[in-house]
């Protein structure tokens, strides 16, 4: 689907294709144009015969139809700017419906191609920050007016907010884990652990990637971002300087947490160890008395006593109460 937004004399409309080559054509406004999951038929028109932008571009944009789609980057073709950013999102895990541990970051593609009257936005999966600056435009045409660099700031601002709940869940998936960790443990924690940990890696990878493209947009590198916009794209890269601290502290949490899953599981192991030594040290030289007696001689040491059966029985409760003594003033139990 695509859709064609023109801002002239004060006012936004949506254009058809003919009417957006004419648009096109006649340098008149400034336009905007969003291709969601669009047909091959339509990145030719648009990307190839009526924009004519360069083949690698638009390879790359294509790769979005992947599962991950291609890393955030930035690059300057002189006339436009071709640029790659990646929304995040968490989805259910195919055989879980709990918390944020259980759940699966993925990315998308948004690549976008910036000129000086003209924003294309490319993307195969409906992305809410494309309808939102979509719906602001329709309230106040002057978001569309001030021109495609403010434009496109608008979509990445609102993509980097949209990563402040998927942190905060993160956050306390990190709290319940830990919990979880040092009171109960079962053995499924190690996998939702490491799901955790490759939720985070994920979000940290996109951040960082992110963190040093809109560096380059917010420091005067390109042109086509004009000084009154570059301030606004500093604040967004703060934010994600931010976000990418986070991550760095959560990783460092999350290995911590794995450490201490093995820990106490290790732990575990060894009380129980402990608890079956301990009973097999017991049963030792109670063994080694009942197989003394237990050999099939003539003569035996009160074999033939009445009571000596009573009397064995007392001495092999005699060793095994004092090596309980033992072991617990070596406090071994």
């Amino acid at each position: 689907m695509v859709t064609s937004y023109q801002y002239l004399n004060g006012e936004i409309r949506k254009l058809t294709l003919k009417e957006l080559g004419q648009a096109m054509q006649d340098k008149n406004g400034i336009l905007w144009v969003d291709m969601e999951d669009p047909m091959e038929a339509e990145e030719e028109t648009l990307l190839v015969s009526m924009c004519d932008f360069h083949p690698i571009a638009i390879e790359d944009c294509q790769r979005g139809r992947e599962e991950e789609g291609h890393l955030p980057k930035v690059e300057d073709y002189g006339e436009y700017l071709f640029v790659i950013f990646n929304p995040v999102e968490g989805v259910p895990a195919a055989d879980s419906t709990e918390a944020m541990s259980r759940l699966e970051i993925r990315t998308s593609q948004l690549s976008a191609f910036l000129t000086t009257r003209l924003l294309v936005t490319h993307h195969y999966k409906p992305l809410r920050s494309v309808n939102y600056a979509a719906q602001l435009c329709a309230k106040n045409p002057q978001f569309l007016g001030r021109g495609p660099d403010f434009l496109f700031h608008m979509i990445i601002d609102d993509i980097v907010d949209n990563y402040t709940p998927i942190m905060d869940n993160l956050d306390d998936a990190l709290d319940g884990m830990e919990e979880e960790v040092f009171h109960d443990p079962d053995q499924s924690a190690m996998m939702r652990i490491l799901q955790l940990k490759r939720n985070i890696m994920t979000v940290r990878r996109v951040a960082v990637y992110q963190r040093e493209m809109l560096s380059r947009l917010s420091r005067g590198e390109f042109p086509l971002i004009t000084a009154d916009e570059m301030f606004y794209y500093r604040n967004v890269y703060d934010h994600l300087v931010r976000m990418t601290d986070l991550t760095d502290s959560y990783r460092d949490m999350v290995s911590s947490l794995l450490d201490a899953y093995l820990s106490v599981t290790s732990n575990r192991l060894n009380q129980v160890m402990k608890v079956l030594t301990i009973i097999s040290t017991i049963f030792l030289p109670l063994s080694v008395i009942t197989g003394f007696f237990g050999m099939n001689f003539v003569h035996l040491p009160i074999a033939t006593w009445e009571h000596g059966v009573l009397a064995t029985t007392v001495g092999m409760v005699v060793v095994a109460g004092g090596m309980l003594l033992l072991f617990k003033k070596n406090h071994w139990i």
